[in-house]
């Protein structure tokens, strides 16, 4: 009986600081992301980046559908107004918008393709003035050209994976795979806990079925015959504080698999996992996983055709996310 009364109060405790962590939690999720503001230059940014790169997959596709991403590009020459472009032109994210807003003008304009309904000359002569990467926003890629330094030093390894959405249909050897995962194991986790599971699908219907839920990689599942669901348990953590250590294992692991993936000459493409509780409750249900079980992502992987494009997808350098404090 002493032994319940010791344990009641801890319990108590443990549920309401777990209750106050996630009120604190909700408020600043409301406050801070651009969910329901769109207040700061960040906010405007990241919805900037939501856009343009819908309009850099659109670029993949071949043939490239006219008048692509029509709703994506009116929303970017209404958000690009709203930031301060002598202050802001030079940062990577805008530079990207910039150059897919370019890039899909000529595109159209050598096509003869009538767009000035949505999108005015005025604002690309605009746009093409402040444009310092004067490149592609795709890269075209061989088979040997895009895994030539994956047996490189690391910066060169790492700089050359890109995520690719060309299937031939051909499946992956799963010994193949096998060695794959050993290889992403390495990855640290919390206290060495290694909470993740990783859950390969080859049966197609219920690939389409999940990537029907998910919807971001819509026009691209064609060909694809292996999907891998990364999940992490909450089992593995025990306090208020750890509440979402499972997406930060989770997310360390997925990085890690991806490096594996490319140095096994596998290539992949990850589509994010940031959908309401229901989708979470279908995909417990579609794959008879265990209810303590987190979906962190979905990764296409698969043997790609001979010649592909990626993305360019530009990123920051250090000077605009390394803050030193001395």
């Amino acid at each position: 009986m002493s032994y319940i009364k010791k344990l009641i109060p801890s319990k108590i405790k443990q549920f309401l600081s777990l209750f106050l962590q996630f009120v604190h939690d909700f408020r600043m999720y409301y406050k801070h992301s651009s969910v329901f503001t769109k207040n700061t230059y960040e906010k405007i940014e990241s919805e900037i980046t939501l856009r343009y790169h819908s309009i850099e997959k659109g670029f993949l596709h071949n043939p490239i559908r006219p008048r692509f991403a029509k709703k994506r590009v009116e929303d970017l020459i209404k958000l690009i107004k709203q930031i301060d472009l002598n202050k802001y032109c030079y940062n990577i994210q805008i530079q990207s918008a910039l150059l897919n807003m370019c890039k899909y003008y000529e595109f159209h304009t050598e096509k003869s393709i009538d767009i000035s309904d949505y999108y005015l000359k005025s604002d690309y002569e605009s746009y093409k003035t402040l444009l310092v990467y004067k490149t592609n926003p795709i890269k075209h890629h061989s088979l040997d050209s895009f895994f030539q330094f994956k047996n490189s030093n690391f910066r060169d390894f790492s700089i050359s994976r890109a995520s690719v959405r060309s299937f031939t249909g051909e499946k992956i050897n799963v010994d193949d795979l096998h060695k794959v995962i050993e290889l992403a194991n390495q990855a640290p986790s919390v206290c060495n806990r290694q909470p993740v599971n990783v859950h390969l699908i080859e049966n197609k219907i219920l690939i389409d079925t999940i990537l029907e839920l998910q919807g971001g990689l819509k026009g691209y599942s064609a060909n694809l015959s292996q999907l891998i669901v990364l999940t992490s348990d909450r089992n593995f953590f025990y306090s208020a504080g750890e509440r979402y250590q499972l997406y930060i294992d989770g997310g360390i692991y997925l990085m890690n698999l991806l490096y594996a993936l490319h140095f096994y000459g596998i290539v992949a493409c990850p589509a994010h996992w940031g959908m309401p509780y229901q989708a979470d409750i279908k995909m417990t249900d579609l794959l008879n996983l265990k209810n303590s079980e987190q979906i962190i992502s979905l990764i296409a992987i698969g043997v790609p055709t001979n010649e592909f494009n990626t993305t360019l997808s530009l990123r920051k350098s250090s000077n605009e996310n390394l803050f030193i404090h001395n």
